[in-house]
């Protein structure tokens, strides 16, 4: 055993085991997370450290101007989001205990610092200056930004930039940039009751799907306060606690809510006043703050130089600059947040943690009303089951939300921002501002009770559609417009996980019930609801010879390899990607509702069969399925994947050096089990990449990720838990699978990713007998 002596204000025992995981104890809540941060710190320093320069608006002092001046505008984004002045009200006004959190938090950071230096560092940020000690206020800035994922940090380049016109000229964000990012980060999560159990007991199914890189990683550990906490699971890098795992009684993970946690208000400006606005029959002033950054020289030595600009907000929030659209003599855009100043989510996850049955999690979640952006799916030891999305949301009248859906429908610009998942309103009608209701967490938030849930002992799931549909035949009814558009039709991937907990997958439950084993089979047995449903009908389409933009393409061989397939996405699967580019032909409201595959359309009233049965051949044109069969098999020739290509040979993810090859789908095929090299949202940190990706096949890497020479993966599967309730307590095995470490020449960098080819997943060990066991147990207790 390695003992670090010191002063003795903290003292923490951490174990690791097998993968590198933490097992974290000590005698108090500020020592556990003195521990927590020191073993964080060994594996990701760096990326702690580049999240507190971006949060402290000090990208731009350390790193220049940055492309598109993207360092300039984040630094001045971040400080009109005014993440520091709420990060000294939660150290000021927070419970406690969550503050001795943040505080052992990031003692612990900087006594690992102190104890090891840079040496060992990843050699791109080895020598930088913003490696450095840290305070609890930066800790607390760092949780503001975490809370507003799903909203402010999205668009805070968009904030920065925000100029009237008039106003000196600045350099805007590229006017292609989407306003969110393409694709959220997906999810999968099942809850299985004591009524469809073998046991009797609460059996959950963590699978959320986050970047393997970037700071929007996870960190696995186990977290021991004796006769306080015990508690295994992930948190998000540089976090205290346990965001999403078990405990002694309860079970819950988490999947990307579809509601909106933002809105966009369009303000109608007064005439020549690009910064008065209209509302109602009354003309508002915007206010307006002057921020200072420093702006450095990376290649030089010369000292940062001041910068200043002058931001504007008007009653809403923050004003924008809206790729396209910008601020105008005419209109102009704001940002409502509805987490912003959402102090509520770290003593969330603290109640969360402590929780000892479904009872007491929903009441800590009703009592804080902190969750941010989720959806939670949980179960008991009990049998008890609970589907939630209690994410933080913006509350509108009836009147305001019948607009809205209509705004949707007629208004371009507002159905083009909802597109990209922004909800515009009219920001100069006070009848479309947020309202405010007894017992909401902030003024203008949905109350928790107008928010969808689901109790029952029989099973839960959520894949990242709306809400309506957290069971394959329960519905919840309507909740606030916000919180996601019901009776809407859902993806391949939510079918497949509703068709999966129904037990009428290719891999289900036995005559008893579910088990690990088979919830385990169940989500990595890569079966695709699509090939289930259309592909013996296409097959029986003679598929042979089509002109696809002026070239004949013989698809004949590609129709004899689906054939043969498994229809599955494994490794040794021989014809997995002609289905994938065959699917990737057709757009995602096709693979959705009735049209050229799909004969019958969504039906509201049977959203898990429907759309459903292969669309008949039209007359005197081209066969549609024939033709996305060609481009399908096109595009696999530009990209030099042969037809006949395992899988595992051309998906796969270079790691440390070594391609590791990967099972697993994107969206479009319609599995559970996602791995992809497209869907992850954007990146906000700035390590380099370490391999250079291979270039992207045009029109096809937006839908299928296909680059030259095959799919190499940056996303999906990411923390995999399957854990099941005994008479002994609980029973988990999973993998956090992109690895523990950061370091590309630490081992845990690529050991679990390897285990996850082979399907492999570890025991995760709660007990002290079964750690104590580990064959690669070490032992260190660290004092400060």
């Amino acid at each position: 055993m390695n003992s670090i002596t010191g002063d003795h204000r903290y003292e923490a025992e951490i174990r690791r085991t097998t993968h590198g995981v933490a097992h974290v104890r000590a005698a108090d809540l500020g020592s556990l997370a003195f521990g927590q941060g020191y073993a964080c710190a060994h594996d990701h320093l760096p990326t702690i450290a580049d999240q507190i320069v971006k949060v402290r608006s000090e990208r731009a002092r350390y790193f220049g101007r940055g492309p598109n001046d993207r360092h300039v505008n984040s630094d001045f984004g971040y400080l009109a989001l005014g993440v520091r002045p709420w990060a000294e009200r939660m150290l000021a006004t927070q419970p406690r205990e969550v503050v001795e959190l943040v505080v052992g938090y990031a003692a612990g950071v900087n006594r690992w610092l102190a104890d090891h230096g840079t040496e060992s560092l990843p050699a791109w940020c080895r020598t930088a200056p913003w490696i450095a000690p840290i305070e609890p206020l930066d800790l607390f800035m760092l949780y503001a930004d975490v809370a507003l994922m799903a909203s402010g940090r999205n668009v805070v380049e968009l904030v920065g930039a925000a100029q009237p016109p008039g106003a000196a000229p600045v350099v805007h964000p590229p006017a292609d940039q989407p306003i969110v990012p393409p694709d959220h980060p997906g999810s999968n999560g099942w809850a299985f009751g004591r009524a469809v159990t073998a046991g009797g007991r609460g059996l959950v199914v963590a699978n959320p799907h986050f970047p393997w890189r970037g700071d929007g990683r996870f960190w696995e550990c186990h977290l021991t306060v004796p006769g306080d906490l015990d508690v295994y699971g992930v948190s998000l890098i540089g976090t205290p606690l346990v965001q999403m795992g078990f405990n002694r009684h309860v079970a819950w993970t988490h999947t990307f809510s579809r509601g909106h946690r933002f809105t966009f208000h369009q303000l109608t400006l007064a005439p020549g006043e690009p910064t008065q606005y209209r509302y109602g029959d009354d003309v508002r002033e915007m206010t307006s703050s002057t921020f200072r950054i420093h702006v450095g020289d990376p290649a030089g030595d010369d000292a940062a130089s001041p910068l200043e600009r002058t931001l504007w907000r008007s009653h809403q929030g923050p004003m924008l600059d809206v790729p396209l659209v910008g601020w105008s003599d005419l209109a102009a855009f704001a940002l409502g947040d509805a987490n912003d100043g959402n102090d509520r989510f770290l003593g969330q996850y603290l109640a969360i943690d402590r929780a000892g049955s479904i009872d007491e999690l929903r009441s800590a979640i009703v009592a804080h009303q902190g969750i941010p952006w989720t959806n939670v799916i949980a179960a008991d030891d009990r049998g008890d089951v609970w589907y939630a999305d209690p994410s933080t949301t913006p509350l509108l009248s009836a009147e305001a939300e019948a607009r809205f859906e209509q705004r949707i429908q007629d208004d371009l610009i507002a159905s083009l921002m909802f597109s990209q998942r922004v909800a515009l309103l009219d920001g100069s009608n006070p009848a479309d501002d947020w309202v405010v209701a007894a017992e909401a967490p902030q003024p203008g938030r949905a109350p928790i009770d107008l928010l969808p849930e689901l109790r029952g002992d029989t099973v839960a799931f959520n894949s990242n559609d709306p809400y309506w549909v957290p069971h394959p035949t329960e519905r919840i009814e309507a909740a606030p417009v916000l919180c996601g558009l019901p009776r809407r039709a859902l993806s391949p991937r939510s079918r497949m996980n509703a068709t999966i907990v129904a037990g009428d997958a290719p891999t289900g439950p036995d005559a008893d019930g579910w088990t690990v084993d088979i919830a385990e089979a169940a989500l990595l047995d890569n079966a695709s609801l699509l090939a289930e449903r259309l592909l013996d009908d296409v097959l029986a389409r003679g598929l042979d010879t089509v002109t696809v933009d002026g070239r004949e393409v013989r698809v004949g061989d590609a129709v004899a390899l689906l054939a043969a397939w498994d229809r599955r996405f494994d490794l040794e699967s021989v014809g997995a990607v002609v289905w994938r580019e065959f699917l990737g032909s057709f757009t995602d409201d096709e693979l959705r509702d009735a049209g050229p595959l799909w004969a019958v359309p969504f039906d509201p009233a049977d959203p898990v069969a429907t759309p459903s049965g292969l669309a008949a051949a039209p007359d005197g044109s081209p066969d549609p399925l024939a033709v996305a069969l060609g481009r399908g098999v096109a595009a696999l020739a530009q990209a030099g994947v042969a037809l006949d290509a395992p899988l595992g040979a051309v998906q796969y993810v270079e790691r440390s050096g070594r391609r590791v090859p990967l099972h697993g789908a994107n969206e479009v095929e319609g599995i559970a089990n996602v791995v992809a090299p497209v869907g992850a949202f954007a990146r906000s940190d700035l390590e380099p990449e370490h391999v250079e990706p291979e270039p992207p096949i045009a029109g096809r890497v937006e839908r299928t990720g296909l680059h030259r020479g095959g799919y190499p993966v940056t996303y999906g599967a990411s923390f995999v838990c399957v854990v099941g309730f005994t008479d002994d307590g609980p029973q988990a095995r999973g993998l956090l699978v992109y690895g523990q470490s950061g370091d590309p020449e630490s081992p845990h960098h690529v050991d679990q990713v390897e285990a996850f080819s082979r399907k492999a997943l570890r025991p995760m060990m709660i007990d002290d007998e079964a750690i104590a066991a580990d064959p690669n147990l070490t032992t260190t207790t660290i004092r400060l």
